[in-house]
């Protein structure tokens, strides 16, 4: 393994838990997927020379650490150099490479500035470094004693993760990053029964079962099948698209171009330039397009989400009740870890789902926003409130993770017990 050089601090920014929600309420913002890979995994692979450590919100990074099995080192004696950037910049292929040649070039301290904000700063010195308050939760906090005007400022251009939706949008750009990394590692040959076009676009990871009738259509972006993929016959797979390890496509799938599925997933019916994070279900037939599902969730047949208006008028969302103008025409939903759908249930455009709620509001659609722990349908909501017992969707969601050989950490059940509170001041 090679020897550090530097260290590089990926640290939240003031505000994540209302823009990168319902994802913040179980994640660290560096969590996001950008593409196959997750926004720290992008940083760790292309920056060998850093060691890479986090700042943010106490309980979901201690649930990430915990998960992750990763020693975050003590923060409190980090090795010069260090760079720290916010965590919600795009990992492009551009800003990692200008991000490592300011490293290795870098001769004196300086601050990284885009647009005119401050997105980052290089410190050399231990003088410097003692500046920082690598004890806040933010990035701003960190850098709010120090003195940015006594060092020079490099500018460059990033674009910016700050909504879920921002991942679902940057896919099709992050899978044709990743194509190089996961061409070397990925090297098995498709089976002479797959119908394949664009071949050299189509990276196949180890025993991977792929039925006859398959089509894999690499004609518009590459695909990535990471290992033990099971894809069943005549599913449709367009790039750019990238299918993590583990995951089923069930049989007569149509995964269109942007799409990302994570980890052990099973996924049928129509995707369209969706991430489904991890451990989630869509096994039969419904339309899902221009989402982002968080880990855990499992949708009933039929589950179809309206990613475009009748005006073609652009779509707004409400986060944690503040109206988001997105700018977006093209939005269907973000739902958060734990959710469960029931069979037939639609989601109008820009729907945000908190997390372990029971949406079964059959044939009509639910509210655009709603609440975490949500029970039952809207008319039920109205009445009773429609809340899920915390005590049995943490049961369920033991119940449910249990099959996959997982458990609910401490600080999981913390995050749960935490959004709970929050629902019912």
């Amino acid at each position: 393994m090679q020897q550090a050089l530097f260290t590089l601090i990926l640290a939240e920014s003031e505000g994540i838990e209302d823009s990168l929600y319902p994802f913040s309420v179980m994640h660290s913002s560096w969590e996001l997927r950008f593409g196959g890979k997750r926004v720290f995994e992008v940083f760790r692979d292309a920056l060998p020379e850093f060691s890479l450590r986090f700042i943010g919100r106490d309980l979901q990074k201690r649930s990430f650490l915990e998960q992750e099995g990763i020693d975050a080192g003590d923060l409190s004696a980090p090795s010069c150099p260090v760079m720290l950037l916010r965590s919600d910049i795009a990992p492009t292929t551009h800003v990692l490479t200008i991000l490592r040649r300011m490293a290795i070039d870098g001769a004196q301290s300086f601050v990284i500035r885009s647009n005119g904000q401050v997105i980052g700063i290089y410190v050399m010195h231990e003088s410097e470094l003692s500046q920082l308050d690598l004890f806040a939760p933010s990035f701003e906090g960190v850098i709010s004693a120090f003195g940015l005007e006594t060092l020079p400022v490099t500018d460059i251009a990033v674009e910016y993760l700050k909504h879920q939706w921002d991942a679902m949008l940057m896919a099709p750009k992050a899978i044709g990053e990743s194509f190089g990394f996961f061409s070397k590692k990925y090297k098995e040959s498709v089976p002479a029964h797959v119908f394949a076009l664009n071949l050299d676009r189509i990276a196949l990871g180890k025993n991977c079962e792929l039925a006859p009738g398959i089509v894999l259509d690499a004609s518009k972006g590459p695909i990535i099948i990471e290992s033990d993929v099971v894809i069943m016959a005549h599913a449709f797979v367009q790039g750019p698209c990238h299918i993590g390890k583990g995951s089923i496509i069930k049989a007569g799938a149509q995964l269109y171009g942007g799409t990302v599925i994570g980890p052990h997933c099973k996924i049928g019916g129509e995707v369209e330039q969706s991430v489904f994070h991890g451990y989630s279900n869509k096994q039969h037939q419904g339309f899902i397009g221009h989402s982002y599902c968080g880990e855990w969730v499992n949708l009933g047949a039929l589950t179809t989400t309206s990613d475009l208006k009748n005006t073609y008028g652009q779509i707004d969302v409400t986060l944690r009740g503040k109206e988001v103008q997105t700018g977006q025409m093209f939005l269907g939903a973000m739902i958060g870890d734990h959710t469960k759908t029931a069979i037939g249930t639609c989601l109008g455009t820009g729907t945000i789902i908190g997390i372990s709620s029971s949406i079964h509001d059959i044939g009509a659609f639910p509210p655009k926003e709603i609440h975490s722990f949500s029970w039952g349908t809207a008319t039920e909501s109205a009445k009773n409130g429609g809340n899920y017992d915390l005590t049995k969707a943490l049961q369920v969601a033991d119940t449910v993770m249990s099959r996959r050989s997982k458990t609910m950490t401490a600080a999981q059940k913390e995050l749960c017990n935490k959004e709970f509170q929050r629902i019912h001041k």
